[in-house]
Order: C-alpha cells, then sequence, then structure tokens
C-alpha cells in the first residue's frame, strides 16, 4: 500500500509545483485534495475535497491520510484583512486540530521566509537558527507569518509526538508563476521598491516541487529555509521584467502604492513595498545537509525563467495592447464595460439589431458542441473531436490566460486559469500580455483539460471578440471559449429572439432532445439553462425555440430525465464547412 498525501490549498500555486511528482511517484497511492475554490483537474490520484480549511469535516476528510502538507497561506494583498485573517489564523488551528483527532504523526506547513521581517538590519544569510522577532514588523505579511509560526510552536509544544516540520519558503518563480509577485511584475511601471541595496532571493517552482517531495520521503522535523542559491538585485528584477521603475520617496510611495490598491490600479499596498525592501536572504544548508535536496536554478536563473518570457510578450504589446493586458489581468476592471452587455437587448428590435456587429448574421456564425458522456451520434464522429478537428487544422494557437468572464464574475464553480483559444492571424494581434501562443499539442491538452471540467466548448467567428480585444475584423479570429452557464457573456444572447438568433447561433442539424416520463419538473434544467429555453407545463419540462442545443440540461438533470443525441451522420462536416465560410484560420 502507498502512502496517502492531504494537501490543503491543492488549487493552489504551491500545490501545483508538488502534484506533478505525487502523480509520477508509485510510492504515492492517494492525494487527498482540499481547497474551496473548484478543482483545477489534471490528475487521477487526487480525490477532491471542495471544502473551507476551517470546515468541522476536517477531521472526517484528513482520517485515511499518512501525511498532511498545509499549503494554504494566502500571502497576497487582500482588501478584507479581517476575513483573510480569520481564514489562515483558524483555518490553521483547525487543519492542526483534525490532525490531532485522526492521530497523524507527519505535518509539514508550507510558511514564508517572510518571518524574518522583523528583524533590524538584514545579514547575509538568515539561519534557521536565527531568533525572529514576534513584535516589530512593519508589513501585514511579516507579522501573519509570525502568528502563524506561533500557532504551530504551540500545538508543538503540546504535541511533541507528532513531527511537524516548518518551511520557510522564499518567493516562488518560474514559467507558471502565479502569486502576489507575479501580479506585480507584469504591470508595465511600478512604484516604490527604490532602495538600490535590496536584494531579492527565490525558489524555482520546479525545485520547490522536488524540496516538498523531499520533506515527505524524509524522517524530518523542525524548520527548515527553502530557498534556491545567491540572490538578485531588486532592482534588476524589474528590469529583467520589463518593468520600468518611478522612483519616490518612501512615504509618498507608501501612499500611493495604497491609494492606487484601493482604486483596483496596483495589485500591491505599503506593505507589499515594505516586504520587498526588506533583503530577506536565507541559508538553505539545512535542507541539503538533512534530505539531500539540491536546487536546479540559482535565484537569478529561477527569476529569469519567468522573466524573460513576461518582457518578450510585453515588448510585442502597442500602448493600446498595454492598458487592454492591464485591464483584463483584473477581473474587477472590467467591471466599468458591463454596459456593453445591455447592447444584446438590441437583439428584441428588427431592422436595428443588424446595426450592431454582434447581432448582425453576416457577421457571426457560433457554434455549441455539446460534449456530454451520454450523447447518441449517428456515426464515429463526437462533437469533441470536431473541437480538436478545428485546432488541428489551424497553423496559429493563442490562448489567454484566464478567462476574463470568470474573472469578472469571480466564478465559483470552475477554475479562472482556463482561458478562451484563439486560432487565425489576427489571434496574433490579441494583448500579449495577457495570452501567449503555444503549439498545437499544447492546444489539444488545453482544450482536453477544459472539457474533462465540464466546460462547454463554443467555437466560431463571435464578433465581439474583435470589439472586447479591439482587433480588425478581418474574418481571420477564430474563437474557441469554454463556458460554464453562470458567467459566459454569450449568454446575453438570451434576449434575441430564437428565429432570428438562429443566424446567430446555429444549432446543430439533426440536434434531438427529448425529455422522459422520469422528469419530476423540478426545475434544475432552468437554473442551469443560460438562454431561459425551458419551461415546467404539466409536470415536465419543455424546451422552446431559444434552445441552442448546448446539452446543459442533460448534464445537470438530477433523474436522468434528458436524453440528447445527433440524427445527422454529416453534421461535423456542416458544422466545420459553416465556420470555415465566415473564418480563414
Amino acid at each position: 500500500m502507498g502512502k496517502t498525501i492531504a494537501i490543503t490549498g491543492v488549487n493552489g500555486y504551491a500545490a501545483s509545483t508538488l502534484l506533478p511528482l505525487l502523480e509520477a511517484d508509485d510510492d504515492i497511492e492517494k492525494i487527498i485534495g482540499i481547497d474551496v475554490r473548484p478543482w483545477r483537474g489534471g490528475f487521477s490520484k487526487v480525490a477532491f475535497f471542495r471544502d473551507d480549511i476551517r470546515s468541522p469535516d476536517m477531521a472526517e476528510i484528513l482520517n485515511k491520510a499518512d501525511v498532511v502538507c498545509h499549503l494554504s497561506s494566502a500571502g497576497e494583498e487582500v482588501r478584507d484583512r479581517q476575513a483573510a485573517d480569520d481564514i489562515e489564523i483558524n483555518g490553521l488551528k483547525n487543519v492542526l486540530s483534525a490532525c490531532e483527532a485522526c492521530h497523524i504523526t507527519k505535518i509539514i506547513i508550507g510558511g514564508c521566509s517572510a518571518v524574518y521581517g522583523a528583524l533590524p538590519p538584514p545579514i547575509p544569510r538568515y539561519s534557521e537558527d536565527t531568533p525572529v522577532f514576534r513584535k516589530g514588523a512593519d508589513n501585514r505579511f511579516t507579522a501573519g507569518a509570525l502568528k502563524l509560526e506561533a500557532i504551530v510552536d504551540e500545538f508543538i509544544r503540546r504535541h511533541p509526538d507528532i513531527g511537524v516540520t516548518k518551511l520557510r519558503i522564499a518567493p516562488v518563480v518560474g514559467p507558471h508563476m502565479d502569486n502576489m509577485l507575479e501580479k506585480t511584475l507584469s504591470m508595465q511601471f511600478s512604484i516604490g521598491c527604490t532602495d538600490k541595496g535590496s536584494s531579492l532571493q527565490f525558489i524555482h517552482e520546479d525545485d520547490l516541487g522536488h524540496a516538498l517531495v523531499a520533506v515527505i520521503k524524509s524522517d524530518i522535523s523542525g524548520i527548515y529555509n527553502v530557498a534556491a542559491d545567491g540572490a538578485m538585485p531588486l532592482e534588476s528584477c524589474f528590469a529583467q521584467a520589463g518593468v520600468k521603475m518611478i522612483p519616490l520617496p518612501g512615504g509618498l510611495s507608501e501612499f500611493l502604492a495604497d491609494l492606487g490598491f484601493s482604486l483596483r490600479m496596483f495589485p500591491f499596498g505599503r506593505d507589499y513595498i515594505r516586504l520587498l525592501n526588506k533583503s530577506i536572504c536565507v541559508s538553505n544548508e539545512k535542507l541539503k545537509s538533512a534530505t539531500g535536496w539540491q536546487p536546479a536554478y540559482d535565484s537569478e536563473a529561477a527569476f529569469l525563467s519567468y522573466a524573460g518570457d513576461i518582457r518578450e510578450r510585453k515588448a510585442q504589446d502597442n500602448y493600446l495592447q498595454a492598458v487592454l493586458s492591464w485591464i483584463i489581468k483584473s477581473g474587477k476592471r472590467l467591471k466599468p464595460f458591463l454596459p456593453v452587455l445591455e447592447t444584446f437587448r438590441i437583439g428584441k428590435l428588427p431592422g436595428i439589431r443588424a446595426l450592431v456587429p454582434w447581432l448582425n448574421t453576416n457577421k457571426n456564425c457560433i457554434n455549441y458542441l455539446p460534449v456530454n458522456e451520454n450523447i447518441e451520434v449517428d456515426g464515429d464522429v463526437l462533437p469533441s473531436q470536431v473541437v480538436h478537428d478545428l485546432i488541428e487544422s489551424a497553423s496559429i494557437h493563442v490562448i489567454m490566460d484566464k478567462c476574463g468572464c470568470r474573472m469578472l464574475r469571480d466564478c465559483k464553480r470552475y477554475p479562472h486559469d482556463v482561458g478562451c483559444l484563439f486560432m487565425g492571424e489576427t489571434a496574433l494581434k490579441l494583448p500579449h500580455g495577457v495570452c501567449r501562443r503555444v503549439s498545437r499539442e499544447a492546444a489539444h491538452a488545453h482544450a482536453e483539460r477544459a472539457m474533462g471540467l465540464g466546460l462547454l466548448p463554443m467555437t466560431g467567428k463571435v464578433r465581439i471578440d474583435n470589439f472586447i480585444y479591439m482587433t480588425p475584423d478581418r474574418d481571420k479570429l477564430l474563437s474557441l471559449c469554454f463556458c460554464c452557464d453562470c458567467c459566459c457573456i454569450l449568454t446575453s444572447y438570451k434576449h434575441v429572439p430564437g428565429r432570428y438568433l438562429d443566424g446567430i447561433i446555429q444549432p446543430i442539424e439533426g440536434f434531438h432532445v427529448e425529455v422522459t416520463d422520469a422528469c419530476i419538473g423540478c426545475g434544475v434544467c432552468i437554473e442551469t439553462c443560460a438562454f431561459n429555453a425551458i419551461s415546467i407545463s404539466d409536470g415536465k419540462a419543455v424546451h422552446n425555440q431559444q434552445c441552442r442545443n448546448c446539452g446543459r440540461c442533460e448534464r445537470f438533470c438530477p433523474e436522468n430525465a434528458v436524453k440528447i443525441s445527433i440524427r445527422n451522420p454529416d453534421y461535423a462536416h456542416e458544422v466545420k464547412e459553416r465556420i470555415r465560410s465566415y473564418v480563414t484560420f
């Protein structure tokens, strides 16, 4: 029997460095993943529990675990600090209590090197033996890290028989970076952080994953620093990432940082500026000696593995694209543009509606491709194969880093990091700060992951995408979105009458929906239908002409009372040819 590893914060960046290694490790039989956010998918060993770490069910969830890795620490600027402190402090206490109740003998706490930030003058290397001051922190990151360590220390004092390993992890960087530092470095300019003597020490995401595995497999406890060798001047970090620094006096930069954070202009406030200026560099010799772990990247190489890509992407953006990247980077900044969706209501007005590009039947060709497991199809081609056929025939593939719709509406059901896939020459004109060109193989993998998560492929010529990304409409942009019924902006087409809508979102010829006698009229299908296409009549669900053949009703029906089928062996060819008549890709 292999080991069972429980990971809190399993959707987070730190956990993402560990999961692939555990998935490939024959000594690991099962991974218990806990997170309040929707599961990101991709790992067969993970048994996912969507729950808060403060949940009273935590002991039941952790009951079969051999090792618990607590990686839930936020480590980011937050607007509601009281709520964040409640989650981190009471969440940690709850996890430790659950471990005690389950008699778990090995616990790993993923902390951060910010604990050293309360020490007065910087020294060349902080070792684990360096006493940390419990008071005197001038930023919430250090103060928060100290509070969490104090809780762990008290737990260790009361339970000396439990092996607890506290990891003080340096800022994590790498190609898949998704943390506070990445948000800062993705900007075109920044303020503050002007102390020319400051340095930063990092840990590459791959090295962090291997370090976590080494700790899991080693019989060690106590405090261990996790960091790369060396450090990098702060000023050089910003320059390498293409961030233009605006030098300001300390007090003014901190004031403007707080103001910018409150206005959602900056992802950081004064606390982060103070932390970056601390020059916290640690010794990693203890972890190397105890486990044999060796980092493959020093701090500079680790940082450049991220910075080279983001600098190149920024360099490709003109001023307009740079502004768009900044807006799209935060879903909240998109909110002022929500009134644009009201234009879909014009779809009810004959004669006028064709004047709106995204309501013009000559400028749109949108197709939903239901990927339900139980769909019956005449012939051998499933809708999911149509998705892959389109990807295979395209020569240019560009993936958005995140889904703007899910970010905008803060989706609670699906991951935000599954963005749209665009194909065709115009895809290269999208804002590079929030998208990346990928290989055909990567595009296939992205689509497979999205469909595996239950997201619905929608593809074709989507004229509003040209408007959103301010790209010219040359009929050379094929959109492939992975939609959820709760957030997708295209659900605004529900205001357009069905018969006219047929010219914009074309139903698949031969698609058939059958509601069987098993239907009890519960109304779940009404809640999941994005187009108001279902009503209850005589205790049974009835579809009207607004139905776009998405298949969501079948997927979510608790009674399995909905059957969907495609009775047209040529439907795949027809869909692809219709798309090609609108888009060159």
